[in-house]
């Protein structure tokens, strides 16, 4: 229905880079579903001749999924499946560290059953989550031509309580002054720096030589007809909203601060858009068929000038 094709094309570039974001794996992102964008991703992977899989968190919707044995063993045999196809390197966003169902955990933030689970998928030797609290070279990945970093954001980066305020900037900043070092102290790499958020990047300086790759606007919750129209700003037409203090969201922000960047030759930054865009838990899942099931970004150095387009599959 879609069919535009997303391409940025970095000079200088020699490994070439699917990307995705917010599949948000749950009870309704399974089946059919699941095996489209399973057999879209694979396809593309054969086809572009893709080295490296960047997912840039939100891979599951709920911590509730890892405690279903079937949508955990689902879950893993599809990030196998994807992994055979090319090495798959992914950060932690905000679901996968939270309760987003309902009940008395809703919106808990139980990091430690994530990390737990990431240890069994790093069993798998082409699935890397980066991530400091592995320990400090766990947050890199490094293979001779490409370095990549994966920042896990702070909690309060991502908070369910409040809306995201100045403590939560300088939370980020403080955190990427500590671990930025660590992306570029090796000459003669491409960089690449992966995360979750991208709300607080202005907050920070960052080398150009780094290509930043982000998710969970999920570019400001719009069908890509509707976003191919505002091109002019770099902003969403709705933001992803925030929460009351029962981890529930309340309020849709138009135009609201952060929810897409696009890349420009003076800020490499890309916002990717979601597998999933509507959140499952909610009555506005009955929405998310009106959009993309499958958005992802190509990233490589076959030109000279970086371009920036955007594909989208039905599912």
């Amino acid at each position: 229905m879609y069919r535009q094709e997303m391409r940025w094309n970095l000079p200088g570039r020699t490994r070439r880079i699917l990307a995705f974001s917010d599949l948000h794996f749950c009870d309704k992102v399974v089946g059919r579903r699941a095996e489209l964008i399973l057999t879209t991703l694979e396809r593309i992977c054969q086809e572009e001749k893709i080295d490296y899989i960047f997912f840039l968190g939100d891979l599951i919707n709920s911590l509730d999924v890892l405690s279903d044995t079937m949508l955990r063993m689902e879950l893993k045999l599809f990030l196998d499946e994807l992994a055979a196809v090319a090495p798959v390197i992914m950060v932690t966003g905000n679901h996968d560290v939270s309760y987003y169902t309902a009940g008395a955990t809703k919106g808990r933030m139980v990091p430690e059953q994530w990390y737990r689970w990431a240890r069994v998928l790093m069993q798998n030797e082409r699935i890397h989550v980066l991530d400091v609290r592995f320990g400090k070279s766990h947050a890199v990945f490094d293979d001779g031509v490409m370095r990549v970093l994966g920042m896990s954001l702070p909690e309060m980066c991502y908070p369910t309580t409040v809306s995201n305020g100045r403590g939560s900037a300088e939370a980020f900043r403080e955190y990427a002054e500590k671990v930025l070092p660590e992306l570029i102290k090796v000459p003669g790499r491409e960089y690449y720096l992966l995360l979750h958020n991208p709300q607080f990047l202005a907050h920070v300086k960052l080398d150009k030589r780094v290509a930043v790759l982000a998710g969970h606007m999920h570019n400001g919750l719009v069908p890509p007809v509707v976003d191919e129209l505002m091109r002019f700003t770099s902003r969403g037409v709705v933001a992803p909203g925030y929460y009351n203090r029962k981890g529930r969201k309340m309020s849709y922000v138009p135009f609201g601060v952060g929810a897409r960047y696009r890349p420009n030759e003076k800020r490499p930054w890309l916002t990717l858009n979601s597998c999933i865009h509507m959140p499952p838990e909610s009555w506005l899942w009955k929405l998310d068929g009106f959009f993309p099931a499958l958005s992802y970004a190509i990233i490589s150095g076959d030109e000279s000038k970086l371009k920036f387009s955007s594909k989208y599959f039905r599912c």
